[in-house]
């Protein structure tokens, strides 16, 4: 599989909820012309496991998915709105 270059970074931390119940959470930035934005904070709190290894693995893999689309969406300039509107996984 091709790798697409991205300006998109995924930053992933575990929350705990209460003892032994931890969720995920990430945050996708963006680096563009010097400068960062972040372009989401997600918490997945409906997701809930019983280490924080285990959340900030679950992140990870949400987080860097979001990435691919996005990279994808990024690449392909001439998309238009239409066409990646629907384009929303959970």
């Amino acid at each position: 599989m091709q790798s697409i270059p991205s300006p998109y970074t995924v930053a992933v931390y575990p929350i705990e909820q209460q003892p032994g119940v931890w969720f995920a959470a990430y945050l996708i930035s963006e680096y563009k012309d010097g400068m960062e934005r972040v372009v989401a904070n997600v918490a997945m709190r409906h997701d809930t496991h019983r280490t924080a290894a285990k959340a900030k693995h679950a992140a990870r893999c949400a987080g860097e998915g979001a990435i691919a689309r996005l990279a994808a969406r990024h690449y392909n300039t001439g998309a238009t709105a239409q066409t990646t509107q629907g384009a929303r996984h959970g």
